[in-house]
């Protein structure tokens, strides 16, 4: 093999490893006493990979206002890369909360 074709096979291969870094994310979701993982594409690049999805489970979701701190930087992060929402107000959020249940479902 000559170094013309491993140079490009060595540029694909770093291609797309950067793709699936900077902009394939993943949430744990916990249904029926089972962990399963969740891919999802980011809408923005970023190096972090774990994403929480706080409705991720089988209980009944808490309302966007009552949610802990944590909780709701948790929601902000997960819509911003999932969904590409940037606006966090409560309309947003809350379509956003659906849009994260449903998926789960």
């Amino acid at each position: 093999m000559n170094i013309r074709k491993l140079c490009l096979i060595s540029a694909a291969l770093t291609l797309s490893l950067s793709f699936f870094i900077f902009y394939v994310g993943y949430f744990r979701s916990y249904i029926d006493h089972d962990e399963h993982i969740v891919y999802f594409i980011k809408k923005f690049p970023t190096l972090r990979r774990e994403f929480i999805n706080p409705f991720a489970n089988e209980g009944d979701p808490s309302p966007i206002d009552e949610l802990a701190p944590n909780a709701r930087k948790d929601l902000v992060d997960y819509c911003k890369f999932a969904y590409g929402v940037t606006h966090y107000d409560q309309n947003s959020l809350a379509d956003c909360r659906v849009r994260a249940i449903r998926e789960v479902d």
